[in-house]
């Protein structure tokens, strides 16, 4: 079953998907929220695996919820009702798993929602080669932290320590990581960085 959280601010929006979603046999809608506080709470307690995001939300970007290391990060599946390729960029790079309009069928949602599931990425067609583009290897300053204790042979609990972070911290930064970058361990991570060059966001 996959639990699915929608994070929008506009209820016609919520019910509509709350509804397209419930009578589906392998997902369950967990909760919806309204604002990016609701959402930051909502997140902890529900534990989705995937997120229905909204992007402009009453008090911020519904972005910065992808900024949030989690202990068990979900897959983000951005529903916005603009097609630029600022956002889709901006969604990429913050490790967002897929892009789609708010006007797509519902049978691409669903099946960009499994997708996303089952540890793919979900962009439509026209989004393709801006989300490749966005998908160098740019990293955070703290997410170079932990690249480059990987890439010097430390534990997760020794990357930790040396943060001053949280074992479990580490954990879910590797996990955005590998699925931004499409490996699967800390081994293909660290063959990646030493193979290509990377950015450092101020």
């Amino acid at each position: 079953m996959i639990r699915v959280v929608l994070v929008d601010d506009h209820p016609v929006v919520l019910g509509g998907l709350h509804d397209a979603l419930r009578g589906l046999p392998d997902m369950e809608v967990v909760g919806s929220a309204r604002t990016l506080d609701e959402a930051r709470t909502l997140l902890d307690d529900a534990r989705p695996d995937v997120v229905l995001l909204d992007i402009r939300l009453p008090d911020g970007s519904g972005l910065d919820l992808l900024a949030t290391p989690r202990t068990r990060p979900p897959a983000f599946l951005v529903l916005s009702s603009f097609d630029t390729p600022r956002y889709v960029a901006a969604a990429v790079e913050l490790g967002a798993e897929g892009f789609l309009l708010k006007t797509a069928p519902l049978a691409d949602l669903v099946r960009s929602i499994r997708r996303v599931a089952a540890g793919g990425t979900a962009f439509e067609s026209r989004h393709l080669n801006v989300a490749r583009d966005a998908r160098g290897l740019r990293l955070t300053r703290r997410e170079r932290d932990v690249v480059e204790g990987v890439l010097a042979g430390r534990s997760n609990d020794e990357i930790g320590a040396d943060l001053r972070v949280a074992r479990k911290t580490v954990e879910a930064y590797l996990t955005r990581l590998y699925r931004r970058f499409e490996v699967s361990s800390r081994t293909e991570l660290a063959l990646r960085v030493e193979r290509e060059a990377w950015t450092v966001e101020e």
